[in-house]
């Protein structure tokens, strides 16, 4: 593919809030689909935030993506159609729990956390908070008791409603209404396997919204880097490795 068709798929996903499918970008760039596809993750790859650690209020909140299952032999993680997220926390095999943390009026961190124990919830904070300079906003969800010794943190009870003035976790809220709107709206056929690259995608655009330099060029520096992450076409090995693990995958 030309260095010029790249460009265009980079710009093409750079200006689109809320996501575009492989298909469109097929048709518009003019390649094939399986090339597009693959393009677009690479892009994806090239959105993932290392560095980014979250200071002053955050909320943490999480949700479940999930949908109907298609009758194909394929692995579990491909399995399930995701096309629907909700904040109603469930243990069915098509749902898949993810974690948000976003800093009020600023960024968002999004994970999937298979097991939602104390223990793997304050991994997350630890790893993406800077623990001494926050204060952390949660609902009555018992796996946030975890936090109450090693952060500030403040529970909201939903059932006297969100809450008021700071107390509050309608920030990740607004951004759950962003990504169920770009799941709905352009991937109505995403699999488990691939779902943290579209949260990394919408992460990235979210935490970009209010910056003066452009999604383009942050995208293009992020894809020169040593340490970029690499995805070969359809790997065989979980991509959760690729984006919050070593940053390689092998076939």
């Amino acid at each position: 593919m030309s260095l010029t068709k790249w460009f265009q798929i980079i710009f093409i996903m750079s200006q689109s809030k809320m996501g575009v499918s492989a298909k469109e970008v097929s048709r518009l760039v003019g390649v094939k689909y399986q090339t597009a596809w693959y393009a677009c993750h690479r892009v994806r790859c090239a959105m993932i935030d290392n560095e980014l650690r979250l200071e002053g209020m955050v909320e943490f909140d999480e949700a479940y993506i999930g949908g109907k299952k298609r009758k194909l032999k394929k692995s579990d993680a491909n399995k399930a159609v995701l096309s629907t997220i909700t904040n109603k926390r469930g243990r069915g095999t098509s749902k898949v729990p993810i974690v948000g943390s976003v800093e009020k009026k600023g960024r968002v961190y999004v994970k999937i956390i298979e097991k939602l124990t104390g223990r793997n919830l304050l991994l997350m904070l630890k790893k993406i908070v800077k623990t001494d300079e926050s204060i952390v906003f949660t609902d009555e969800f018992k796996s946030y008791k975890s936090f109450d010794n090693v952060v500030e943190h403040i529970t909201i009870n939903h059932s006297e409603g969100y809450g008021k003035g700071v107390r509050t976790v309608n920030t990740i809220e607004g951004f759950w209404s962003i990504l169920k709107n770009g799941i709905k709206g352009n991937y109505r056929s995403l699999s488990k396997k691939y779902l943290p690259f579209y949260l990394v995608e919408f992460s990235f655009k979210y935490n970009n919204r209010f910056l003066e330099s452009d999604p383009f060029t942050t995208i293009l520096s992020n894809a020169v880097k040593e340490d970029k992450c690499f995805i070969y076409y359809k790997p065989k090995c979980d991509t959760k490795h690729i984006v919050y693990g070593s940053g390689r995958c092998k076939q």
